[in-house]
């Protein structure tokens, strides 16, 4: 038998779904225990239903446009036309995101207000 306990944190709300509006509510770092991979958790509203929901955003040195990290940085960037102020993450929060597609690979979010 394999005892959880301590070693496995269940993820609040779910993985946000194409289509779908949220408002964001936090962004926090993280770190994984086991192998030190680093990422954002983005926290995040249905804007319709209330429910909570939750994606990460891995880290890299080079995001692909089309990866998580990637789609939320240029929408940040195109909706501050200011790429400074779209890296502070600082500044995500409490904007509305649309997530035009969600697809791996295909991924591309903008930013409603």
């Amino acid at each position: 038998m394999v005892k959880l306990k301590g070693r496995v944190e269940l993820a609040a709300g779910r993985e946000p779904e194409e289509g779908g509006t949220y408002k964001i509510t936090k962004v926090e770092e993280v770190k994984t225990a086991v192998r030190g991979f680093e990422g954002l958790r983005v926290s995040m509203t249905d804007i319709k239903s209330g429910e909570e929901y939750a994606t990460m955003l891995w880290m890299r040195e080079v995001a692909g446009q089309n990866s998580k990290l990637g789609a939320f940085i240029a929408a940040f960037t195109e909706f501050f036309d200011d790429e400074d102020m779209a890296l502070d993450t600082d500044n995500w929060v409490g904007h509305t995101i649309r997530f035009i597609s969600w697809a791996p690979r295909n991924r591309e979010i903008r930013v409603i207000e």
